[in-house]
């Protein structure tokens, strides 16, 4: 079984439905995340009508400015609205795709395995093409000469005609990260993801803005900024072309389709962030959801490992078919939790 989890967010009204979310993209999170949905959000909103959910976001938004108004808060947040969503999409018996406005009904996945040896990295880009994959995003560390060998393998093994995307997950300096995408240059890299570390907000639009004005590669990044507004700056500077908000952390399905539409005001890609593909599935559908009322969203993330969600947690998980993933006519997100899952997977913290 995987070791794989994720924090489920249910909201219940009165007449015995239920919506469901996923908060936060990581296990990691449960002792944090947990509380402050149970004590401090899901109080602010109990006897409030669910179909409120911008008044509702904005409730518990004001709510986290003494908090820090980023981090677990927002995960928080982010998988309560995803709930609301959902249940307002099974009210009104249409998927959220609908109601957000769809655009289209499928989106070509991109194959994204974890950090590999250069031999283990060609090996399962090949099991990948094999299944139907037209995109792969190699992960690389901060050995330049290591990096640039992994990717230069995979490419020749699967050819030209496969998308390759590169993330280096912030671990250069910004003269390393030039280096680094110089060497990629030739390899036909689609995108170089973060690259540089920063250690704030400042720096990380000023490094990668100072890189993006020196390279040719197009840049992508945003997966760890959290609401519109920190935003606001990486959009303006147009450091990347192409914006990862993720909705279990950005703030839920609503700022994420905020953020996208944002990012369409600056002729940016949307290509949401979903951590380590959710591994429940639920992270999964509700960027769906998203990607579908978006014209300026290609791509949608898809783990190479699975996770709760293909192991019974769900009832038909997420798959990727001929390359794609497609939406449903399914109301709400399109998550179901199977019969009996709560108790075969829940994990209890304390006593």
């Amino acid at each position: 079984m995987s070791t794989k989890g994720g924090i489920i967010v249910e909201v219940s009204t009165s007449d015995g439905s239920v919506g469901i979310g996923e908060a936060g993209f990581s296990a990691e999170y449960f002792p944090t995340v947990g509380p402050l949905i149970n004590e401090q959000l899901g109080p602010m909103i109990i006897g409030r009508d669910p179909r409120d959910i911008g008044a509702l976001w904005h409730t518990m938004m004001r709510a986290t400015h003494m908090w820090g108004r980023r981090g677990v808060e927002t995960y928080a947040l982010s998988g309560i609205d995803i709930a609301l969503w959902d249940l307002m999409g099974k009210t009104a018996e249409q998927p959220v795709h609908r109601l957000l406005g769809t655009s289209q009904h499928s989106a070509r996945a991109y194959f994204a395995p974890s950090l590999k040896p250069a031999d283990q990295a060609v090996a399962e880009a090949k099991e990948a093409v094999a299944a139907g994959y037209t995109a792969i995003k190699l992960r690389v560390d901060g050995d330049l000469h290591r990096a640039v060998h992994l990717v230069q393998s995979v490419r020749t093994a699967v050819g030209a005609e496969i998308e390759l995307m590169v993330d280096a997950n912030m671990a250069y300096d910004r003269r390393g990260a030039l280096t680094l995408a110089k060497e990629l240059h030739g390899l036909q890299v689609a995108w170089l993801e973060e690259p540089i570390m920063s250690h704030s907000l400042s720096q990380y639009v000023t490094g990668h803005s100072w890189l993006a004005d020196r390279v040719d590669i197009p840049l992508a990044g945003g997966e760890s900024l959290l609401t519109r507004y920190e935003y606001i700056d990486l959009m303006s500077k147009l450091p990347f072309d192409i914006i990862q908000p993720d909705a279990a952390s950005v703030g839920g399905i609503s700022e994420l389709k905020r953020i996208a539409d944002m990012a369409g005001a600056w002729n940016l890609k949307c290509v949401p962030h979903i951590g380590c593909s959710s591994g429940t599935g639920i992270g999964i559908y509700a960027g769906l959801q998203v990607i579908l009322s978006c014209d300026n969203a290609p791509l949608i993330e898809f783990d190479a490992y699975g996770g709760l969600g293909w192991e019974g947690f769900l009832v038909d998980p997420p798959v990727v078919k001929d390359g794609r993933v497609w939406g449903s006519e399914e109301p709400g997100i399109g998550a179901r939790i199977a019969d009996g899952a709560d108790e075969r997977f829940s994990l209890r913290i304390g006593a």
